[in-house]
């Protein structure tokens, strides 16, 4: 038969835990269960306890509970107190918030918001204060320029404006549908003003004959339609939504439409004048703007004076040089840089020239894009 196992109740005289430990392994210390302090059990009836410092071979010490000091001197050395990061105290129940994200997205929110309120009511004041007829200043009007190329027009400011509906207003409206609509070359013949000389200069920009206008989307939507003794000056909106200036000439066979202001035809295309560089003068309808840019055959400011060129479509970009003092700088001053200036000029590359968009302001041809004398072939 098995002898049973005795077991005591003993206080630890360190933690006062109150633990069972069995008789029979009197002789060996034990360990607290709690705060781990190593005990020698007393005899039977025996009230004294004795503490017991070696670790060494009891029983009921579990080897996890028992801390080796660390070896490591980066960990544990000297001052390494002052390279742990000690954490912040959160109170209890509150969790740590970052607000900064949600203060940027506010401020945002409340600039756009302040933009679009500035936008907003400076569109209405610009709406409430306007005239019923608001010019389009993104199109210019073209002015006649008179038969003798050597005087300009200039600018009639009281040109006056024809009233929609009109027999007149009605009459160029069919005409531009016509025109925009007409789908060859031939169709345009009975329409453009001139066309014993503008149908070859369409044919060699269509040489298979076929074009394609756009069609007539909208007839005069800047509500700006005006009149200078036989030219009629207005915009329409192409399907496409490319709104251009076209001009009507009343002649003796009826209203025509000035195909070349249209087009904005130069006698070169853009791309041969500046590949070839003739010296020779090419007339050319340009949008012409003051500028500040001097260099290569034109360096010397004090000599001349510089003009940025455009074409109609804006893809093509020169710069013209007129002398200073000379006859055309009166007649071109007052030119501004925030404002095209449509204008048909003759121009020609100095000789022996090292820059392929600088060239020479030779004359005067129109001011503007319409020239009343009949064109040369």
């Amino acid at each position: 038969m098995e002898n049973r196992r005795l077991w005591s109740a003993y206080v630890c005289p360190a933690c006062r835990l109150v633990f069972k430990y069995p008789d029979n392994d009197r002789e060996q210390g034990v360990a607290c269960p709690a705060c781990l302090q190593v005990l020698q059990i007393p005899e039977p009836n025996s009230t004294e306890f004795a503490f017991m410092p070696d670790k060494r071979d009891l029983k009921g010490v579990p080897e996890k509970k028992i801390r080796k000091r660390s070896k490591n001197p980066q960990r544990h050395g000297q001052n390494s107190w002052k390279n742990e990061k000690i954490p912040k105290l959160v109170r209890k129940g509150q969790r740590k918030h970052n607000h900064m994200p949600m203060l940027i997205v506010g401020l945002v929110l409340s600039i756009c918001l302040l933009a679009w309120l500035s936008v907003f009511i400076l569109g209405t004041d610009k709406h409430e204060n306007a005239p019923s007829a608001t010019p389009n200043t993104s199109v210019k009007v073209i002015e006649p320029a008179p038969s003798s190329a050597s005087k300009l027009s200039k600018p009639d400011t009281e040109t006056p404006h024809l009233e929609e509906n009109s027999p007149t207003t009605n009459e160029a409206e069919n005409l531009a549908r016509k025109f925009l609509s007409a789908q060859t070359v031939e169709e345009l013949r009975g329409l453009i003003r001139h066309p014993e000389v503008s149908i070859p200069r369409i044919m060699k920009l269509h040489p298979d004959g076929r074009i394609n206008l756009g069609g007539l989307q909208k007839f005069n939507p800047s509500e700006q339609i005006r009149q200078s003794g036989n030219l009629i000056s207005t915009t329409i909106r192409t399907n496409e939504f490319d709104e251009r200036l076209i001009v009507f000439i009343i002649t003796p066979e009826g209203m025509q439409i000035d195909w070349e202001s249209w087009e904005g035809w130069c006698e070169m295309s853009w791309q041969e004048f500046m590949s070839t560089r003739p010296a020779e003068g090419k007339i050319f309808r340009v949008k012409l703007n003051d500028t500040n840019y001097y260099n290569f055959d034109f360096s010397n400011e004090s000599k001349w004076k510089s003009y940025t060129l455009l074409s109609r479509d804006e893809k093509h970009q020169i710069y013209g040089y007129i002398e200073r003092d000379s006859a055309l700088e009166p007649e071109l001053a007052g030119t501004q840089k925030s404002s095209d200036r449509f204008i048909t000029l003759s121009l020609k590359f100095p000789l022996n020239s090292t820059s392929n968009n600088q060239v020479i302001i030779e004359r005067i041809v129109s001011d503007g894009w319409v020239t009343l004398d009949t064109p040369s072939p």
